[in-house]
């Protein structure tokens, strides 16, 4: 009974509510993105395996944080993946990596910010070096 409690390191009655939480906030924006049609610049990563101290948020030593670093190099790698509307299962969403999807969404946002500068009552802001 008290396993749900805690069990390995873990605290799975709580990993319940949170993952909850986090599962329904990515079927909403997903929802909100695809009716504004921008289903395509909607990417979330995360990863719901870890555990033991990576999954803790309160441990800080340096062997911790080089491996999440690692396991966070390992997420780039992984391709988009996307929950579908339909299902709510997790799909691959298209054939790019983690990586090049936010590398391309930051080229994205770099030139809707050029655009709002431009169009700012300011007019065009120089260049800060």
């Amino acid at each position: 009974m008290l396993s749900w409690l805690t069990h390995d390191n873990s605290t799975p009655l709580i990993d319940v509510f949170t993952h909850a939480s986090s599962d329904m906030v990515d079927f909403h924006l997903s929802c909100v993105f695809r009716a504004l049609h921008s289903g395509a610049n909607y990417i979330r990563i995360q990863d719901d395996t870890l555990t033991g101290d990576a999954a803790s948020v309160d441990i800080a030593t340096i062997e911790n944080l080089d491996n999440l670093a690692n396991i966070g190099d390992e997420l780039l790698k992984k391709p988009v993946s996307r929950v579908n509307l339909d299902s709510g299962c997790n799909e691959n969403a298209y054939q790019m990596t983690n990586e090049k999807a936010l590398i391309k969404l930051a080229g994205i946002l770099s030139k809707e910010k050029k655009i709002r500068d431009m169009r700012s009552p300011q007019g065009k802001i120089p260049n800060m070096k």
